[in-house]
């Protein structure tokens, strides 16, 4: 029997991923996957694919640069390559096609061509060289397809709504939510995650007034658009439909404007227009520099997507990239001018008050769509140009609950009793700032006697029965633990003691008090090695009242999580994980009490020992909870392979 033909479809993009591999493996192909290029390569090494179709935007190498190491290497040399890209001139297609791609596709791709448009590259087809531009010049209504192929619609529903448009002056989209076929969210997955167009909600804090007032009101609601930010000579329009490209032609011609799309649903581009010109009497608020709206743009987004990290970072061609991360994955937003990128790094320093040093950190406590954050910026210098990572943090002001993140009251419960102690040193580790700040603030007990203060670099809970003091560095800690011990603590909570210093500060105030330390390293043994270094045995014997650590590991999307020939569940990514495959965490445990034997140990320099002695109490802990996991079918064999070091999987399901 002839062999399914193997195809290797590059992309870092996990919607298109998705719609290449639903298109083609009922076809009968064997469809792998690659989401950067050092990947793509690794995967064609191994598994030497009939045919290769390669986004040339990927973010750790240009397309080119994938393509050229194939070319260079004995084993790839041969291989086919078609070009896949959403930006490209008649110049990029020739210059693919001279470095030896095959074709050049546009995404996004047509779905109802694309096996006929891939089975023509590969090795033996017919008419395997065909002009690339075969299809380029048809007319494509890709919304409709789109809704056909992903079954919200049926081929007749499409044909009476198409039947319907000649002389109505409507898009597709709002026929068919007229006629109760979709619902506006259905029209706004499609174009959003299928066609790769970004999704905005619009909101007074990130509308530039002076942008909204260049078109006029009847134009903008008889096409359902609304512009949201303009800097030099480039304009974001949010429109209904993104697709309508004689309304881009329009905005363009009119405004002299290059236009970059987004999308928005019709019926808040309609709130937002009648909140606007309905107030044309009073002067409009004054327009905010073009940086701090921009990046304001980026900040509602993150906070309406869940996104934890937004990441800017300089690229070629007189241009930068945006890319947030969403359930630990990295996916692109924007493509934006290298000036405006510069213009956000410094309002970004300005609100952060960092310093000018090419590399440093800072905080700042923000306003974003009427919550409370706390922003953390970090700069750094590449090759192409200075970058910044920002990571927000919600406020929060009720003491966090670990049930839902499978923490067991048992667990706490021992820790509490722990920290009731007079004196002594408890640490929590965790390299995950967040999360470890959320198990310190936990492991408080609300009932905790005497004077708690906590003194922390990341200041997201505000609990107005402790003494808090915000700190800009780890590096204040241990001056700040000797000053909160003459202070007259009880408790002491320090959420970031991983440098020696301040565990050794720690220790010294454990003499008198209790001290809950914080510390980046993430399993028992290493966070007792690290302290063993720090202070010596000796005072780790008479101190030490326990070692909790924890790592987070990521939950299934219940939505569209697969099952696997193992009989477990895999990630897939649909429109509700944002194509992530993954929806939430939970926390993995170990925790680890000095027992009289092993202080004895400690006090005798049997170092050894002691680790031999723990890795008999705490071995295991975290598998098991990680094996429950999987066998209540909440992640995913891989995941947790990658969060608990040596973790084979061997399935007890009959």
């Amino acid at each position: 029997m002839r062999r399914a033909s193997r195809i290797l479809v590059v992309d870092d993009q996990p919607a298109n991923l998705v719609l290449a591999r639903d298109i083609l493996e009922p076809a009968g192909f064997q469809v792998m996957e690659a989401r950067s290029g050092t990947a793509a390569l690794a995967i064609a090494q191994e598994s030497v694919p009939d045919l290769i179709l390669l986004d040339m935007h990927l973010p750790d190498m240009h397309g080119l640069d994938v393509l050229r190491r194939l070319r260079e290497s004995s084993w790839g040399a041969g291989l086919r390559v078609a070009a896949m890209s959403a930006m490209r001139s008649q110049e990029d297609k020739t210059l693919w096609l001279d470095a030896g791609c095959v074709a050049a596709i546009e995404k996004p791709f047509d779905v109802r061509s694309f096996v006929k448009t891939v089975s023509q590259w590969l090795p033996g087809a017919a008419g395997s060289s065909p002009d690339p531009q075969h299809d380029d010049d048809r007319p494509r209504d890709r919304l409709g397809e789109i809704l056909v192929a992903n079954m919200f619609i049926t081929e007749e529903q499409l044909e009476h709504a198409r039947s319907a448009q000649p002389g109505s002056g409507k898009r597709l989209g709002q026929i068919l939510v007229e006629r109760g076929h979709v619902s506006e969210d259905d029209v706004a997955w499609a174009l959003s995650n299928q066609l790769g167009y970004p999704y905005v909600y619009l909101t007074r804090d990130i509308i530039d007034d002076e942008a909204a007032r260049l078109l006029p009101d009847t134009f903008l609601r008889e096409r359902r658009i609304f512009p949201i930010l303009r800097f030099e000579q480039e304009m974001t329009l949010a429109m209904a439909d993104p697709t309508d490209q004689r309304t881009v032609d329009d905005v363009a011609n009119h405004t002299g404007l290059r236009v970059k799309r987004a999308l928005a649903l019709g019926s808040n581009i309609e709130e937002m227009l009648d909140r606007l010109f309905s107030r044309q009497d009073t002067p409009s608020r004054p327009a905010a520099a073009r940086e701090a709206q921009h990046l304001q743009f980026h900040l509602v987004q993150a906070v309406q997507q869940n996104v934890t990290e937004i990441h800017f970072d300089p690229s070629t061609d007189g241009h930068a990239r945006v890319r947030y991360r969403l359930q630990g994955v990295l996916v692109d937003r924007a493509v934006q001018p290298a000036e405006l990128h510069t213009a956000i790094l410094a309002h970004l320093r300005d609100l952060t008050g960092s310093e000018d040093a090419q590399v440093t950190a800072a905080a700042a406590s923000i306003t974003v769509a009427d919550a409370e954050f706390y922003l953390r910026a970090t700069f750094l210098p590449t090759t192409l140009g200075p970058a910044a990572t920002v990571t927000l943090y919600p406020h929060r002001t009720d003491p966090p609950d670990l049930g839902p993140l499978g923490v067991h009251e048992e667990t706490v419960r021992m820790v509490r009793e722990a920290l009731a102690a007079d004196r002594g040193v408890f640490i929590v580790g965790c390299g995950e700032p967040l999360l470890r700040s959320t198990l310190l603030h936990a492991l408080i007990n609300p009932a905790q006697r005497g004077k708690v203060w906590t003194l922390e670099t990341l200041p997201v809970y505000r609990r107005p029965t402790l003494s808090q003091t915000i700190l800009r560095s780890a590096d204040e800690i241990p001056e700040y633990i000797r000053g909160v011990t003459a202070a007259g603590a009880d408790l002491i909570v320090a959420d970031d003691a991983s440098d020696g210093e301040a565990l050794l500060a720690c220790y010294e105030a454990g003499r008198t008090r209790m001290v809950l330390a914080g510390h980046a390293q993430a399993d028992v043994v290493g966070v007792l090695s690290q302290t063993l270094d720090a202070v010596g045995p000796a005072l780790v014997a008479s101190g030490l009242r326990g070692i909790l650590t924890a790592r987070a590991i990521r939950l299934l999307c219940p939505t569209c999580k697969e099952t696997t020939p193992a009989r477990t569940f895999a990630p897939r990514g649909c429109e509700v994980c944002g194509f992530t495959g993954f929806r939430g965490h939970r926390a993995l445990v170990e925790v680890w009490m000095p027992t009289r034997e092993t202080r004895a140990l400690l006090r005798a320099g049997q170092v050894g020992q002691v680790f031999e002695h723990i890795a008999a109490a705490v071995q295991g802990q975290m598998r098991e909870q990680a094996r429950a996991l999987i066998e209540d079918g909440l992640t995913s064999t891989d995941e947790v392979a990658g969060v608990v070091e040596g973790m084979a999987w061997t399935s007890t399901i009959s």
